[in-house]
């Protein structure tokens, strides 16, 4: 899709293009774009977009930064990032630079904002729709079928009208249930930290533009870890909420419909705060009274959990794939920080993970056997990309009756009862008899994976089968002594293929990410959690 490749170069002002020649000596210089930015941009513009959206809300409305000011530093930081990560879609910076002007002048005649996020850069994933802006979601058919979209999606309006500045939106994968982005319409995204690994998916774009600071705070969409897996892979905070709790409206990809694991629109941010503010703008606008969403205002529980001794299980692994020497590393040290600082930590048994992937989940996933997809696929006479072939050509994947997914439901009910009664049975691990407040456990079993590999995904896909709200922390680096034990024999051949893909060299000083998890509905609980881990990993 060339013209679409085409229409987007030439949305990136000449100003900010980097030549040919330089770009490819600059991209051969090094395996991490991240790196380059110092080379590519001023100092001014990298103390503006080293900020996070809170803060740069605060700057502008105190007059301390133009909202002009911060819309043209990322603007430019995204347009550098997009070309040493191919990490856009579309482009609109003079729209945006228009906005921005428009919120200054309001702020400056009014003296109000016009929301909390009056002249923030937000950035959106390409599938969620944009008035005026094509939403492709990584298919040839839908660029090639379908016009620019004549409405905002929910969302989209609601970050507008609390004073957002749209500016690009970011690439994902064809089919989108692949943990990395690549597609036959604008081409593979690269890791920043290491442009030989991917940055996960499907929200990998947003994960690439936000570890190259060319956004403050992106929007997400996650069925089975799409938000989490690149803010793993990218070093980010992430967070994907209960089902119901955020718009899900004006979305554009297959499987729409699917309900029977809840597909969700999250964050993806620099800090535990700019999470917060999403989650606080978007149920501020009472979305239920549009959408069929729950009717929850967001209640922060920040300030009040700050002061609290909290209960923590430690899951290391799901006994199903053994995540690579460095995350378990991280998160041991992680558990004994917290430990020091007088939280109560207590291992968590995993409750048939394997079984719940195998027998109820995989399933779930593709009742229709993977056929949207090959249809859409076989409508723009496009190839599919290994990793997701692999998936659907997964021998449990198949079409199933009506009877077969109501047995699958209630299958999918049982193990939510199940797997309940096991989180209620760790009260007799803490000394309050309590059951655990939040457990920590990782995101994925690997820290990145090369180009068209597929990973195990059970690590995050297990709470979207139980609806539990996630987030994401990072937490350490790779180190050189990093190392499987001595004689580790792998359990199965999923744990072989995780542990063939090991090597050190490829993986030092990536960050590393851990995961923290709460029971359906309890996100504000969770969010007041991760604050408080936060602060005692940063120490």
């Amino acid at each position: 899709m060339a013209n679409f490749q085409k229409q987007r170069a030439s949305a990136i002002p000449a100003r900010w293009t980097i030549p040919s020649l330089k770009l490819d000596e600059t991209i051969r210089f090094t395996t991490r774009p991240i790196d380059l930015l110092p080379r590519l941009l001023s100092h001014h513009e990298m103390q503006i977009t080293a900020l996070g959206a809170a803060e740069l809300a605060a700057k502008i409305r105190n007059h301390e930064l133009s909202c002009i000011q911060v819309t043209e530093a990322f603007c430019h930081q995204a347009a550098v990032a997009q070309q040493l990560t191919n990490c856009l879609t579309e482009i609109f910076f003079c729209k945006a630079m228009e906005r921005a002007r428009q919120l200054d002048e309001i702020l400056k005649t009014t003296g109000q904002p016009v929301g909390p996020l009056h002249g923030v850069p937000i950035s959106i994933k390409d599938h969620i729709n944009i008035k005026g802006k094509y939403t492709t979601s990584g298919y040839i058919a839908y660029a090639a079928g379908n016009p620019v979209k004549e409405h905002d999606a929910p969302l989209v309006e609601i970050l507008r009208n609390a004073g957002a500045v749209l500016y690009c939106k970011t690439n994902n994968p064809q089919c989108m249930m692949v943990l990395e982005t690549v597609n036959n319409v604008y081409g593979r995204t690269v890791n920043p930290w290491n442009n030989r690994l991917g940055p996960g998916g499907s929200s990998g774009g947003e994960g690439a533009l936000l570890a190259m600071h060319g956004s403050p705070l992106g929007v997400g969409t996650d069925v089975g870890g799409s938000i989490r897996i690149p803010a793993a892979y990218c070093g980010l905070y992430g967070f994907k909420p209960s089902g119901k709790r955020v718009s899900t409206g004006g979305w554009e990809c297959t499987m729409t419909g699917q309900e029977s694991i809840v597909a969700v629109t999250g964050p993806l941010g620099h800090n535990v705060d700019d999470l917060e503010l999403f989650f606080q703008v978007s149920c501020d606008a009472k979305p239920w009274l549009k959408e069929p969403l729950l009717p929850m205002p967001w209640v922060s529980q920040i300030s009040q959990m700050q002061s609290q001794k909290l209960r923590i299980g430690v899951m290391l692994w799901d006994e199903v794939v053994m995540p690579h020497p460095y995350i378990t590393r991280v998160i041991e040290e992680v558990a004994q920080k917290l430990k020091i600082a007088g939280h109560e930590v207590f291992a968590f048994k995993p409750y048939d993970h394997k079984r719940a992937w195998d027998e109820i989940l995989l399933p779930l996933y593709f009742t229709d056997g993977g056929r949207d997809i090959k249809q859409t696929l076989f409508a723009g006479n496009e190839p599919i990309f290994p990793s997701a072939k692999r998936l659907i050509n997964d021998p449990i994947v198949r079409e199933r009756t009506i009877h077969e997914v109501w047995k699958l439901n209630a299958a999918r009910d049982v193990y939510r009862t199940e797997y309940l009664q096991k989180w209620a049975d760790t009260a007799t691990s803490a000394s309050s008899g309590e059951p655990m407040d939040v457990l920590i456990c990782p995101v994925s079993s690997v820290q990145g994976t090369p180009h068209d590999i597929k990973p195990w995904w059970g690590y995050c896909s297990q709470w979207n089968l139980l609806d539990y709200p996630c987030g994401v922390i990072p937490a350490g680096r790779v180190l050189k002594t990093d190392a499987y034990p001595e004689n580790y024999e792998p359990v199965n051949d999923l744990d072989k293929e995780n542990m063939d893909l090991y090597d050190n060299e490829l993986y030092l000083d990536l960050p590393v990410t851990i995961q923290v998890v709460a029971p359906n509905l309890q996100d504000e609980k969770l969010m007041g959690a991760m604050k408080v881990i936060d602060t005692i990993v940063k120490g």
